[in-house]
């Protein structure tokens, strides 16, 4: 065999010995999970409309950052906090009255390649808060900040 020979046939086998299992394996796929996060502000306001934290919960607001870790402390996610929407804070009719106690509630849009749920999320320096199991099919996770 020709020294040119060899060195081509030795290339090709080295090629395919790293093609064949060597290399490293995957990585997970990257999906988008939905956190429903509540802020428990109590703020009068209509129901169905913009909001962000009120009084004490000013830190919950659209672009603030947080952070999602695991339990090991492990950086899991990031990102902003959207804009969120207030929800009725408690069943009664105050159809007189054009504001009411509500909630502020976010939904936040994670990248991650693993289940958010049992992690913490984290909002600006303060303690993280744990992800806890969601029942609506749609929602990988629920928080609500205290």
């Amino acid at each position: 065999m020709n020294p040119p020979r060899a060195l081509l046939l030795g290339t090709a086998i080295l090629g395919a010995t790293f093609a064949s299992g060597c290399s490293d394996p995957p990585a997970a796929p990257v999906k988008t999970q939905v956190i429903r996060l509540t802020v428990p502000d109590w703020n009068l306001r209509p129901p169905g409309t913009s909001c962000a934290g009120a009084g004490p919960y000013r830190f919950a607001h659209a672009e603030a950052p947080f952070v999602i870790k695991d339990g090991n402390g492990r950086e899991v996610a990031r990102g902003k906090l959207p804009t969120g929407t207030s929800e009725k804070a408690m069943d009664v009719d105050f159809s007189k009255v054009k504001r009411e106690p509500t909630l502020c509630v976010m939904l936040l849009k994670v990248e991650a390649k693993e289940q958010v749920e049992g992690h913490v999320l984290i909002l600006e320096d303060r303690p993280g808060v744990p992800i806890k199991k969601s029942d609506a099919a749609d929602i990988a996770g629920e928080v609500v900040v205290s």
